[in-house]
């Protein structure tokens, strides 16, 4: 990761990664970055962690920006990060993810609705100029091609993850276009899966949650429990796309998509027998500086005929317009 002179605050850890990932690919760098531990911005520890790492970099002289990153915060707890951020001497770009609608911007506050834009925010008061960057705007051909290429029963997304906040992300943008999205971590009560091991509807499964590591190694680790999912969905007639991360760095399994890709033509070709194409769509989170890197383990995915997205943000947009048949894309 390219070093700079933009801090990281997340309540996260894909969250934080994607962000930091997306600054490296726009040409900025990270100072510091700061983990606060997932339940930090919940009502009980009350942002007690992020309140205080604001303070630590407004303080640190290698950093000039700040950048917020979280899963959707207890409001109470979201109001007293923003009270603080206001109150800070250096810019800070705020992403809460799950928000219904964006606040507005304020002088040294800006608000991102996801992590690809929080990361645009804050690299453009770094200094990049936004002119000089690729800003992956949606395939527009591909998503007519995939539209075309779906028989009329296939009408679901079924997202499987093993970053938490890459599945919040994707299943936050499919909400904004589509209703009866279930899943484990599903905010709203009326949509939270009563049996995990049951997809309804369009479903988005974190596989990092306590709900299946509980005894168990990480799917970052260990993907079992991911590729039996995998090939049980694939048999689901009205399933259209599945929707997968994986994730490089320290930490994780050292060949992620080696160690899926064989189910992930088994599933496809379970599909195929059946008259249908099965369309999975793939985020891969990493940068070239990762071993094994980004290039290897996207190519990897290519070969095997999925698509792939060029970030957390746009596999969430994706995902939603390739089942919106009818549509012009």
């Amino acid at each position: 990761m390219r070093r700079g002179n933009i801090g990281i605050v997340g309540a996260s850890g894909t969250g934080s990664q994607e962000l930091s990932v997306r600054i490296h690919e726009f040409g900025g760098g990270v100072s510091q970055l700061i983990g606060t531990g997932g339940r930090d911005l919940s009502e009980k520890i009350g942002g007690l962690m992020m309140l205080d790492a604001i303070g630590m970099l407004e303080n640190d002289p290698q950093t000039e920006i700040i950048a917020l990153i979280s899963k959707p915060p207890a409001p109470a707890v979201a109001r007293k990060v923003l009270e603080r951020a206001r109150a800070c001497r250096k810019p800070v770009v705020v992403c809460f993810l799950g928000r219904v609608e964006t606040p507005v911007d304020e002088q040294g506050l800006q608000f991102a609705r996801g992590s690809k834009e929080a990361a645009l925010k804050a690299v453009m008061l770094s200094g990049v100029k936004q002119e000089n960057l690729d800003l992956h705007t949606l395939n527009q051909p591909l998503i007519a091609d995939v539209r075309a290429r779906l028989q009329p029963q296939q009408k679901y997304i079924r997202g499987l993850f093993c970053g938490g906040t890459l599945c919040d992300e994707t299943m936050f943008a499919v909400m904004e276009k589509h209703g009866d999205v279930y899943s484990n971590i599903q905010p709203d009560p009326e949509f939270r899966l009563k049996d995990i091991n049951r997809s309804i509807k369009h479903t988005f499964l974190d596989f990092g949650d306590d709900d299946f590591t509980n005894g168990k190694p990480h799917p970052m680790i260990d993907p079992t429990n991911r590729i039996s999912r995998l090939i049980e969905e694939a048999r689901d007639p009205e399933v259209a796309v599945i929707v997968m991360d994986f994730v490089l760095g320290f930490g994780s399994h050292e060949d992620p998509v080696g160690s899926t890709i064989e189910a992930i033509k088994e599933a496809k070709a379970i599909a195929a027998a059946e008259g249908r194409e099965l369309i999975i769509l793939a985020y891969v989170l990493g940068t070239d500086l990762d071993t094994p890197s980004l290039e290897q383990q996207s190519q990897m995915l290519l070969d095997a005929g999925v698509i792939l997205a060029s970030s957390s943000t746009n596999t969430g947009l994706l995902a939603r317009e390739f089942i919106c048949k009818g549509e012009e894309a």
